[in-house]
């Protein structure tokens, strides 16, 4: 069995930002930072205390106009099984999960998140190559959070034909030398 490998780590850098782009309908479908987007690594979030430390703030306030994030990132596919890409992700409060801007899951709960709470797989929605993720993230105010990673496993890479091929002239031109060893 291959081993699953993780394609998108936890603690990746993604394009965001707090202004809605919706209004753009390629915004998650493409990269390449500019407008009123940004870089920066997850986790997202606005929890300092303790042990808790977020590499990128997400204010959620409570104040409704800055309390979104949208996010997004290109993930290369190439050379992978295509069916067993997985994504899991935690988030407070309600998420919406894009593929080259196709809609993958969308949770709206309005209580305390763990880490990986939502999974799922991307269905028919990738490609090989790079492939868009987006997430539009809601939160309404107090603690909140994000971090996703995207995991799957190579493809099985058969051998190509002409190297068939070869394989089979050889030990053809060998069972010729035997039999005509036997008939001299």
């Amino acid at each position: 069995s291959r081993p699953t490998e993780v394609l998108l780590a936890p603690g990746s850098t993604w394009e965001y930002t707090f202004v809605n782009p919706t209004a753009d309908p390629n915004w998650n479908r493409s990269t390449g930072v500019g407008g009123d987007w940004s870089a920066a690594p997850a986790p997202f979030g606005n929890l300092t205390d303790g042990d808790f430390r977020f590499a990128t703030p997400w204010p959620a306030d409570g104040n409704r106009e800055q309390d979104d994030l949208w996010l997004r990132t290109e993930v290369d596919l190439t050379g992978f099984d295509l069916e067993s890409i997985r994504w899991s992700l935690g988030v407070d409060n309600g998420y919406t999960l894009y593929a080259n801007g196709e809609l993958i899951s969308r949770e709206g709960a309005e209580e305390t998140t763990y880490r990986w709470e939502y999974a799922g797989d991307f269905a028919e929605h990738l490609l090989s190559g790079p492939n868009v993720i987006a997430v539009a993230l809601n939160d309404w105010g107090g603690y909140t959070a994000f971090d996703m990673q995207i995991t799957g496993r190579r493809s099985v890479v058969p051998l190509p034909a002409p190297l068939w091929l070869l394989g089979a002239g050889f030990l053809s031109y060998l069972g010729l030398g035997f039999s005509r060893r036997r008939q001299s």
